[in-house]
């Protein structure tokens, strides 16, 4: 029990730790095209959550075919999302294929063997990493503040906590996607050993991060990583040596870790604010611009191209700026 608890403890706390760092260097080297969303307000988290507390209750019910036709559409998104600003389109699409591709055809032919599990597992957890970074990017730089994020991961704590020790959905979502293509988590294997994070659990980490550190700075940026090293892997992972009801005898182990996350989350937010006000995206972006900061930019595949201008001499009356286009 100690063994598997030390890997369990490894597999979560690196991959929590990684994609959350991983988050962070993206917020802070390539800017994202706003989407037209308007600014966030407690009716997007309210849709927000409709989906994430529903879409297991699909996962559940749909044919495997459906279910791995739902992945690949999901991942291909928030894949595109991730890697536009760095490659274009000729060579993205064929990668994001190359990705996919591999992924159902090693899922298919080499889960017979130790080799094949780590193989699969090493390139199910870099599509799982990109594609966490890349909507948790997309979500803070579109607007979502930290005050939403921790209310969401208390929100969620409730959930993972119902639906584990009450009604065991987790547990069963956790073995419908096991051994299937595009599984949702970070993991890997080592002989009888296996643990794995889920793309939620990361998914709200990487948020928290990049949120912390856009509202309040570098202390920001610290108190997510000490909170989600402890509550968010430390606890969770251990807790199955004092707590047996995550035990599930022969079929593994399976614990909520925003029950541990979540409560910290809301009161580390609530000990940043009290020291100072959450900066918003559009003074974090002034701030940075101030600075003279060049980010990675996506522009917009219809902007028009800068066209040439001719110089105007200004009459006494009308001061003519000459601008190029865009």
């Amino acid at each position: 029990m100690l063994v598997q608890t030390f890997f369990d403890t490894s597999v979560v706390l690196g991959g929590a730790l990684l994609t959350s760092v991983c988050a962070l260097l993206y917020f802070q080297r390539v800017r994202l095209e706003r989407p037209p969303l308007g600014v966030f307000n407690p009716r997007d988290i309210v849709v927000l959550l409709f989906f994430i507390l529903a879409l297991p209750f699909l996962y559940l019910i749909l044919p495997t075919v459906v279910l791995t036709g739902l992945l690949i559409l999901t991942f291909v998104s928030a894949l595109y999302f991730a890697l536009r600003p760095f490659l274009l389109a000729r060579y993205l699409w064929p990668l994001l294929a190359v990705l996919i591709v591999a992924n159902i055809l090693i899922t298919e032919n080499l889960l017979g063997t130790r080799q094949g599990w780590q193989v699969y597992w090493v390139l199910t957890s870099a599509i799982v990493l990109i594609a966490s970074v890349g909507v948790a990017n997309l979500y803070v730089q579109g607007g979502m503040n930290l005050r939403h994020i921790a209310w969401f991961a208390l929100i969620l704590a409730f959930y993972d906590g119902f639906f584990n020790l009450v009604v065991p959905i987790s547990q069963k979502l956790a073995d419908r996607f096991e051994g299937q293509p595009l599984d949702p988590s970070i993991g890997f294997t080592i002989g009888s050993y296996s643990a794995n994070i889920g793309l939620g659990d990361l998914l709200v980490f990487s948020l928290f991060t990049i949120a912390a550190y856009k509202g309040f700075g570098k202390r920001g940026a610290i108190a997510s990583f000490i909170i989600i090293g402890i509550f968010g892997a430390l606890m969770p992972a251990a807790s199955p040596l004092v707590l047996t009801v995550f035990i599930r005898q022969n079929i593994g182990i399976a614990v909520p870790a925003q029950v541990f996350f979540g409560p910290a989350a809301l009161v580390t937010y609530w000990l940043l604010s009290r020291r100072s006000a959450e900066r918003t995206m559009g003074q974090w972006v002034s701030e940075q611009d101030a600075k003279g900061h060049e980010p990675i930019r996506v522009v917009r595949r219809n902007q028009p191209r800068p066209v040439a201008t001719r110089s105007v001499q200004p009459t006494a009356d009308v001061e003519i700026v000459a601008k190029s286009a865009g």
